[in-house]
C-alpha cells in the first residue's frame, strides 16, 4: 500500500468513498482544459464537496497520517467537515449506550459511508504527537509558513511559541498558522510581546469561544468525559502531577492516557505538565472545579436514586392494607401509604421487633441495596443525554464582539481585506454555532460586502481570479458595492487572459448546485 500521505488527492477522495472513479475522470479531463484550476477547485464545483473537505485532505490529512493520530475519529470527521458538531454530539452521546464504534453509529443512522470510516481509520494511527524542535519548526516554516514575507523576525516568533507550547506539533502549528495566515503588526524587537499577547488573549483567556481554542476544547473534553478510562481518576492524576511538579512514571492506564492526550510529557522518566498553556488552561482551581462538579453529580444522582428507591418499597407494603386505604379514597390511600412505610421504618429501629418482622426488613433494606447501583447507572445515563444548551449571555457577548469587531474596520489597507474577511465569518461561526438565529447587523453585512470588492482587484493582480470571482459572486443585488463587483466580474469575463475560465466557472456555479451569482447578472443580455 502507498505511503497514506502521498496518495494523490483524487485517489484519496475516491478511496474514501467522497466521489466515483466516473466523477474523478471527468474532474482531471476538465483539469486539462483549464489548467489554471486546480483539482480540488474542479470538484468543488461539480460534486458538490465542501471546500473545507478538500483542506483537509490536501494539508491536515497528510500530516497527521506522519505524526499519529491523537483525537477519536469524530475530532477529524468533524475537521473535514464530514460532520457537524451535532452529529458528533449525539454520536457520542448514543456510544455511551450502546458502546458501540463510533464509525459504526455514524454509519448506521447514514451520516456517512462506510468506506469513508475505513478510510480514516487505515490511514490514521492513533500515536502521541510528535514533539517539534525548533529546527523543524524553521524548516515547517520554510515549506508551508512563509513567516519571513511578513515578520522581520520568523525565528523568534517561532522559538517563542515553542517556549509555550512545549513542542506540541498539533498547537504549535495551529498557533504558527494564525501567524502566517493573520497580518499582526509586529514590529522588529516586539516579537516576544507579540506572540505572548496573542497566545494569553486567544488561547488562555478565550480557549472557550475562541477558533484557535478548538484544540484545547477537545483535550478538556477527553480529560473530563474519557471514554477509556474513569475521568475522575485520569483528573486526579494529573492534579497530582500539576502540584507537584513532576510524578515517577509508573506505566499505569491513567498515566498512559495523559501521555497519549498530550497533557503531560516524559522526561527521564518522571511525568510533568506539558506546556505552559496547559499549566495556566488546566490549572489547580479548574481541576478542583471538574472534581467538584464531578462530586456534585454523584451526590445528586445518588440522592435521586435513594427516593426512587424508596419509591418502590410501596410495592411491597401488605394488599390488605392498600385495600383498606382504597375504601377511604386516593387522599386517605396516600397517608396510608406514608404511615405503613414509616411504621415498617420505625420497627426496623426497634429492638424488641418481631423475628420475622426483622427478617421481612432486612430483606426489604438488602432489595434497596441491590436497587441502589442499578439507578445510579440510569440516572447517570440519563444525566449525561441532558447536556446544557448554550447561554443567551454567551450568544449576546459573541454578538457583541461581532458588531464592535466591524465597526472598527479600516478599508484603507487593502491588502487586510481578506484577512478581515475571514476573521468577521469566522466569528459569524462562533456566533452561529452558539445560536441558530443569529442575524447578522446590517453594519456587518456592509462591511463584509466592501471587503469582498476590495480584495478581489488585489487578487486579482496575484492571479488568483476564482477566489475573486468567489468573493464577488458572494456581494447581494441590494449592497452599496453591487455595481463595483458586477464592473470586475465583467471585466474578468470579457479578458483575453481570463475569460475563459470565468465562463467556466460561473457556468459550472449554476450547473452543479442553487447557487447563483447576482453580480454576473450581465450575462443575461448576451445574445
Amino acid at each position: 500500500m502507498s505511503d497514506p500521505q502521498n496518495i494523490p488527492l483524487g485517489l484519496a477522495l475516491k478511496n474514501a468513498g467522497l466521489i466515483s472513479q466516473e466523477q474523478l475522470q471527468k474532474a482531471l479531463e476538465l483539469q486539462s482544459k483549464y489548467t489554471q484550476m486546480k483539482l480540488g477547485e474542479i470538484l468543488v464545483l461539480q460534486e458538490g464537496i465542501r471546500a473545507k473537505t478538500i483542506e483537509f485532505f490536501v494539508k491536515k490529512r497528510p500530516e497527521i497520517a506522519n505524526q499519529g493520530q491523537q483525537f477519536p475519529i469524530g475530532y477529524y470527521l468533524q475537521d473535514a467537515s464530514l460532520l457537524n458538531s451535532m452529529q458528533v454530539e449525539t454520536i457520542l452521546q448514543e456510544q455511551k449506550k450502546t458502546k458501540q464504534k463510533f464509525g459504526d453509529i455514524a454509519v448506521q443512522k447514514g451520516w456517512i459511508k462506510r468506506e469513508t470510516i475505513d478510510f480514516f481509520v487505515n490511514t490514521l494511527s492513533f500515536t502521541s504527537p510528535e514533539q517539534m524542535s525548533l529546527g523543524i519548526l524553521e524548516e515547517y516554516d520554510k515549506k508551508v509558513l512563509h513567516l519571513k514575507k511578513k515578520y522581520a523576525n520568523p525565528s523568534l516568533i517561532l522559538s517563542r511559541i515553542l517556549a509555550w507550547t512545549g513542542g506540541n506539533s498539533t498547537l504549535t502549528k495551529n498557533i504558527c498558522h494564525s501567524f502566517a495566515s493573520t497580518d499582526f503588526n509586529i514590529i522588529e524587537g516586539t516579537e516576544i510581546k507579540a506572540v505572548d499577547r496573542f497566545i494569553e488573549g486567544s488561547l488562555i483567556k478565550n480557549w472557550q469561544i475562541s477558533k484557535e481554542g478548538t484544540y484545547i476544547r477537545w483535550v478538556k473534553q477527553n480529560l473530563v468525559n474519557h471514554r477509556r478510562c474513569d475521568s475522575n481518576l485520569l483528573l486526579k492524576e494529573y492534579q497530582q502531577i500539576l502540584l507537584s511538579g513532576s510524578k515517577k512514571y509508573r506505566k499505569t492506564e491513567d498515566q498512559n492516557e495523559l501521555l497519549a492526550l498530550g497533557v503531560v510529557s516524559n522526561e527521564d522518566n518522571r511525568l510533568k505538565v506539558a506546556n505552559l498553556i496547559y499549566q495556566q488552561v488546566f490549572n489547580k482551581d479548574w481541576v478542583a472545579k471538574e472534581l467538584e462538579k464531578n462530586l456534585s453529580k454523584s451526590d445528586t444522582n445518588a440522592r435521586d436514586s435513594i427516593e426512587n428507591s424508596t419509591t418502590t418499597i410501596t410495592e411491597y407494603v401488605p394488599a390488605s392494607s392498600l385495600q383498606q386505604s382504597d375504601k377511604v379514597g386516593s387522599g386517605r390511600a396516600d397517608n396510608s401509604v406514608n404511615d405503613t412505610i414509616t411504621n415498617s421504618t420505625n420497627r426496623v429501629n426497634t429492638t424488641n421487633t418481631e423475628p420475622l418482622t426483622k427478617v421481612g426488613s432486612l430483606i426489604t433494606l438488602a432489595a434497596i441495596g441491590l436497587l441502589i447501583p442499578l439507578f445510579l447507572k440510569i440516572n447517570n445515563y440519563y444525566s449525561s443525554l441532558s447536556e446544557p444548551e448554550p447561554s443567551d449571555a454567551s450568544y449576546s457577548v459573541e454578538a457583541e464582539e461581532l458588531e464592535q469587531f466591524c465597526s472598527q474596520i479600516d478599508y484603507a489597507d487593502s491588502s487586510s481585506a481578506l484577512s478581515l474577511i475571514s476573521q468577521i465569518e469566522k466569528k459569524q461561526e462562533r456566533a452561529t454555532n452558539i445560536s441558530d438565529n443569529l442575524e447578522v447587523t446590517n453594519n456587518c453585512n456592509t462591511v463584509l460586502n466592501r471587503l469582498r470588492v476590495l480584495a478581489a482587484p488585489q487578487l486579482g493582480r496575484e492571479n488568483r481570479v476564482f477566489e475573486a470571482i468567489k468573493h464577488l459572486c458572494r456581494v447581494p443585488p441590494d449592497s452599496e458595492v453591487y455595481v463595483d463587483a458586477e464592473v470586475w466580474l465583467e471585466r474578468w469575463y470579457n479578458s483575453s487572459n481570463w475569460g475563459k475560465e470565468t465562463k467556466f466557472y460561473l457556468e459550472e456555479l449554476t450547473k452543479y448546485s442553487d447557487a447563483e451569482c447576482p453580480a454576473a447578472h450581465f450575462r443575461e443580455y448576451e445574445s
